[in-house]
């Protein structure tokens, strides 16, 4: 964005000639970069579009409103962070990284757990992530009740466990020690359970 101002004063272009074009990535990009200077509280689409020197109401013909914008950002968190299921060959070793990934993604950005909290999947997200992830646990020998009932209960102890980091001091490195503890406990439960049918 900087050199986009630079090129403007320096050139005497107009901004309309200098910026990027405006989409929806770009869009997603800029609210986390946003998100990191001021905060989720303080995250609106004013401040979104003077950040990209656009008028207001041209970022809604790239999302409807702000929750979805939200839901976006919350894909992006999590779209290099989480293992596809062919990663690893034991299920356990894949769960446990999904888990980390998915604990990476909260911690990258200022209030990023509570983004991932907040956020709806998108259908995205649900075509390309759920079905495959659900596929390969079947796979194993979980029923869809219980595939399901895994990836929420990590999932959900991964962003939980961040929030609490987020709204202390951050990670550290007894904090990872204890998330590990307890994602070790989580993980050979669920292969308990398998076991047990």
């Amino acid at each position: 964005m900087q050199s986009y101002f630079r090129a403007w004063y320096a050139g005497g272009v107009t901004a309309a000639e200098v910026r990027p074009p405006l989409d929806r990535a770009a869009i997603v990009l800029a609210a986390l970069r946003l998100l990191d200077e001021v905060g989720l509280d303080q995250l609106s689409t004013r401040r979104l579009a003077a950040d990209l020197g656009v008028k207001g109401p041209s970022l809604y013909w790239h999302f409807r409103n702000m929750a979805e914008l939200r839901d976006l950002m919350a894909d992006r968190l999590l779209t290099d962070a989480l293992p596809s299921p062919d990663a690893f060959d034991d299920w356990k070793a894949w769960l446990a990284e999904g888990a980390r990934g998915y604990r990476r993604a909260a911690l990258s950005h200022r209030d990023g757990a509570r983004i991932l909290a907040g956020a709806r999947p998108t259908e995205a997200r649900r075509t390309h992530r759920f079905g495959p992830n659900i596929a390969r646990l079947r796979a194993e020998g979980f029923d869809e009740r219980a595939a399901w009932g895994a990836f929420m209960v990590l999932a959900r102890y991964a962003m939980g466990f961040a929030l609490a980091e987020q709204a202390g001091r951050g990670a550290t490195a007894n904090s990872t020690e204890t998330f590990e503890m307890g994602l070790s406990a989580l993980v050979d439960g669920l292969e308990l359970r398998l076991s047990r049918g």
